[in-house]
């Protein structure tokens, strides 16, 4: 197995993933997202840099996400603050939801806020 090192009995179900070759093997509980280790055996997996991704953890490795909506940011156009991304129309105060661009902002834990609230 790939990921334990561990012998698989030949009476013992294997995972392939064809992206990968089929030389290398996993046991099904081993074949795990790279990132977060969610379980692919039964999920559509991403082979990137010799390791297999989970959807949202390959998507993330291309693109950024947004902290307002938690979706894949697919525009060139778009707000960074503190290693974080927002849709532009995202990027608002959390409780007046005015646009922040441009404007002096708080920023607690994802959570934006204009000077006034």
């Amino acid at each position: 197995c790939e990921t334990c090192k561990q012998a698989v009995p030949g009476d013992c179900p294997v995972v392939y993933a064809d992206r990968a070759g089929y030389s290398r093997q996993w046991h099904p509980a081993c074949f795990v997202c790279c990132r977060c280790s969610e379980p692919l055996v039964d999920l559509i997996y991403f082979w990137k840099s010799g390791a297999a991704w989970c959807g949202r953890h390959y998507c993330e490795s291309l693109r950024p996400r947004c902290a307002g909506c938690d979706e894949i940011i697919f525009s060139e156009d778009y707000q960074q603050a503190e290693g974080m991304a927002w849709h532009k129309k995202h990027f608002a105060c959390l409780e007046c939801e005015t646009l922040l661009t441009g404007k002096p902002f708080a920023l607690d834990n994802a959570s934006l806020l204009c000077t006034t609230c």
